[in-house]
């Protein structure tokens, strides 16, 4: 997923986050913690995150929503990745992720729920969500810095100034289908074929 605030330079075109897909039927009954998993990879996060919150809805009323605090948590420095973590991505994904910047606190994870998204990812900035710290995950949404690098990547805007993507674009289809891969083997050793004697 991916989300951008406007920059006051001209900004190429924008850069998405997922946005949530409305359900096609009613709401079927509560989701166990067994099931979430093995929804999210049917469906979606954004479309788990849905039915949970539909969930919520039927059961208590929720005080209203205010303004994302997805600007808040990109105005943020953030921190950078953990190097043995960074290491293992880089190898795994074959890019530099030293500018990356990671936000994970409680901000992070009010900006990602109120965006219906596990994690999301905006020019270097990655913010995770409440169990959006997995490496699959993190694969994913690095695949997304990796895009916006590249370019202009797909989106509309979802009235809060942020970019949002579809779960079907070919962006998110390309950082499933990369997330994948990278995670399927092991790590490449990054000295590997390196002369050290």
């Amino acid at each position: 997923m991916h989300a951008k605030e406007p920059s006051p330079k001209p900004a190429p075109a924008t850069t998405p986050v997922r946005r949530p897909e409305s359900p096609r039927q009613t709401t079927p009954g509560p989701v166990g913690p067994g099931e979430v998993e093995s929804l999210q990879r049917s469906i979606g996060n954004t479309a788990v995150a849905r039915l949970i919150a539909a969930q919520r809805a039927e059961a208590e009323p929720e005080p209203p929503v205010q303004r994302s605090t997805a600007h808040q948590v990109l105005a943020s420095s953030g921190k950078p990745m953990d190097t043995a973590l960074r290491g293992e991505m880089e190898s795994r994904l074959g890019a530099d992720f030293s500018d990356v910047r990671v936000h994970d606190g409680a901000a992070a994870q009010r900006s990602a729920a109120e965006l219906g998204a596990r994690a999301y990812t905006s020019g270097a900035n990655v913010v995770l969500g409440r169990g959006g710290g997995d490496k699959h995950t993190l694969a994913h949404e690095l695949t997304h810095v990796i895009q916006q690098r590249q370019g202009p990547v797909a989106g509309t805007d979802n009235g809060s100034g942020l970019s949002v993507s579809d779960p079907g674009d070919r962006f998110e289809r390309a950082a499933e289908a990369n997330a994948r891969r990278a995670m399927s083997g092991p790590a490449r050793d990054p000295h590997e074929g390196h002369d050290h004697g």
